[in-house]
């Protein structure tokens, strides 16, 4: 992220952003620049709300001074109500309604009253998140790489290249999860291989209620059926290009570990893969003689 002009808005800055950030991560590159007041809103709205709700400028976009609602837990939403409103004993529609409305400048003004408190505790939290910046900072990239197979206990011998790439697309796996081209168009440029993806269907019968008495609703549904469909996706690697390094394509080895790491991210929870190579037929063809591991039967060579 690049930070624009002390007096620019900081919503520009923010709706520049096609993805949603933790506030702490935004505001610690513009607190030296600009005087922000943090307005902490209903949590609930956090499933379907972006961290940072809105910006507002005060006095227009040229004014350093900004209002940040954050859709975080404020002490209003995490004391009991009885605190803040006394207990409703109306009868009719319209002292309802008043008492509704009483109830809202309650809570506007107990919020107002928490807002210095809260904008406290949360430069704090500014200030560490600021912190873990500079020493991530400090760390060249590939320290920081192996810090990051240490803290997520990935296998140190995985390729420094080829992990490097994949944690730079980390950020971005929520938003090609299930998209089978987006994930062979990043599994190509981390690997610098051309990869064919077919699909078939894969049938699991389920067994365990031939003996039991079925049910509508309960064990099926519309006929006596128990066979489940589900996608099965098949990666090929087409003509490899690290011959010498053949092994690390198949099971358990260095690529295939990668890739497997990478698909069970991105490939939906109920869908299966499969990973598979092919060799160019240039490389199939040899001559036997006593250079070892020359051909390797079913793998560079054929019977012909």
């Amino acid at each position: 992220m690049q930070k624009k002009l002390i007096d620019s808005d900081l919503k520009e800055e923010l709706n520049s952003l096609d993805f949603d950030i933790k506030a702490e991560a935004f505001f610690i590159n513009f607190i030296k620049d600009y005087n922000i007041h943090y307005k902490f809103q209903d949590f609930f709205e956090r499933g379907y709300s972006k961290d940072i709700k809105d910006i507002k400028a005060n006095n227009g976009a040229m004014s350093k001074t900004h209002y940040a609602y954050l859709t975080k837990l404020g002490f209003y939403d995490i004391f009991p109500e009885i605190i803040f409103h006394p207990s409703n004993n109306a009868g009719y529609t319209q002292e309802m309604v008043d008492h509704y409305k009483e109830r809202k400048k309650q809570e506007t003004a107990a919020k107002d009253f928490f807002q210095p408190l809260e904008n406290e505790l949360f430069n704090y939290l500014l200030d560490t998140e600021k912190q873990e910046t500079d020493i991530i900072s400090a760390l060249g990239d590939r320290e920081f790489l192996i810090l990051l197979n240490r803290i997520w206990d990935i296998d140190q011998s995985l390729p420094y290249e080829m992990m490097a790439k994949v944690f730079k697309f980390i950020p971005f796996i929520h938003k090609i999860s299930g998209n089978i081209d987006a994930i062979a168009y990043m599994l190509e440029h981390i690997f610098n291989e051309k990869i064919t993806i077919t699909e078939t269907p894969v049938f699991i019968n389920d067994t365990s209620t031939v003996d039991n008495e079925l049910q509508l609703g309960d064990n099926f549904a519309l006929k006596a059926s128990n066979i489940t469909y589900l996608k099965k996706y098949t990666f090929t690697i087409n003509n490899i290009k690290r011959l010498n390094n053949i092994v690390e394509y198949f099971d358990n080895g260095k690529i295939n570990k990668i890739i497997s790491l990478f698909l069970n991210f991105t490939i939906p929870f109920e869908n299966d893969f499969e990973i598979n190579f092919t060799i160019a037929p240039s490389k199939q063809v040899f001559i036997l003689d006593d250079k070892p591991y020359t051909g390797r039967m079913n793998i560079s060579t054929k019977l012909a």
